[in-house]
Formats: structure tokens, C-alpha cells, sequence
């Protein structure tokens, strides 16, 4: 006798996957019936000093560590830079999946803004940085997806994604444990 769904792996993943297929059915109705696109945000207080939390987001290594497997960034003196992000064997699909675009503003201990195209549009990816109790509140924040079906996706993508990258970083920090491996 074979276990079923909850026990089975296999059948859990492909219910979650059905399940997010049917979420963005709905989601594409709904935001063509109101008109315009949502924005992203997300918050999370970690632990650390707003200066170590810039050091990992203002380096390649920074973000190779806690999230991605392949980036490569360069930031000029002026705080703006390029930016290009590479997952290997991502997801239940195991995609490689790149992204680049342009670093608009880079404030030390303070923001690091970029922009990129998970979708079709260019999206803007706000991070900004501010002290909050013994720490760091992350405060992120995208913006600039458009009605269209492949941007949809990508915006309920993100919208996890991001909440699971801001999970990942705080682990990451607090306990030095990197959890990447299981996106």
C-alpha cells in the first residue's frame, strides 16, 4: 500500500502546483476586472545591524550566500551599478532561471534599489533599511508589472518569492543557516 497525499512528496508537489496554476486564474480575472496591477511589499526585522544586512545585499557574495547561486553585481562610486541574478535548478522544475537589469541607487546601510524583468515589464525592486529595536527592519518593496498574463504570474511569483527571500536572509544572518537549497 502507498502512502497518499500528505505522506507522498510527489503528490504534494503537484497539489501545490495545481493549486498556485488555479490561484493565478483567479488572481488574472480578478486584477483585469479592477484595472490595475498590485504592489509588492514586505517587511522583516532581523537581528542584525543595518550595516551587515547592506554588506550582503551590495555584494555578489552577499547574494550568493542566502539566495541565488550565480549573481554578479557592480556598483560604481555614484550608487548605481548592474545587477545580474542566476538560480540553478530552481523550484520542483529545477530551471535555471537569469535576470539582469540596472542598479538605480545604492545608499549605504541605508537602501539598494534595481530594476529587472521577472516578467515582461521592468520591474522596481525598493529595499530600504532602518533600525528597529537591536537590529534591522528590511522593508521591500516592487513595483511596475503590467495587466498582461505573463507579468501576473510573475508579480504572484514574486509576491512569494519575496516573502521567502526576506525568510531566507533573516535565517541567514541570525543563525548563519542557509536554506536556498530548498526552493
Amino acid at each position: 500500500m502507498s502512502l497518499v497525499y500528505p505522506y507522498d512528496i510527489e503528490s504534494y508537489i503537484k497539489g501545490k502546483e495545481r493549486l498556485v496554476i488555479e490561484i493565478e486564474r483567479k488572481a488574472l480575472a480578478w486584477y483585469r476586472e479592477i484595472g490595475n496591477m498590485p504592489e509588492t511589499e514586505h517587511s522583516t526585522y532581523i537581528k542584525v545591524e543595518k550595516e551587515k544586512v547592506y554588506e550582503i545585499l551590495s555584494s555578489p557574495e552577499g547574494w550568493n550566500a542566502w539566495f541565488t547561486d550565480d549573481t554578479s553585481l557592480t556598483l560604481n562610486s555614484d550608487g548605481t551599478g548592474d545587477i545580474r541574478l542566476g538560480w540553478s535548478d530552481l523550484g520542483s522544475r529545477k530551471e535555471n532561471v537569469e535576470d539582469s537589469g540596472k542598479i538605480l541607487k545604492a545608499i549605504p546601510n541605508k537602501s539598494f534599489i534595481f530594476q529587472w524583468s521577472p516578467g515582461e515589464s521592468r520591474t522596481t525592486v525598493s529595499i530600504k533599511l532602518g533600525k528597529y529595536k537591536e537590529g534591522t527592519l528590511v522593508s521591500l518593496r516592487e513595483t511596475g508589472y503590467s495587466s498582461s498574463e505573463k507579468d501576473l504570474a510573475a508579480c504572484l511569483g514574486c509576491a512569494v518569492g519575496w516573502g521567502e527571500a526576506l525568510t531566507l536572509l533573516k535565517v541567514y544572518l541570525e543563525y548563519g543557516i542557509v536554506c536556498k537549497q530548498d526552493l
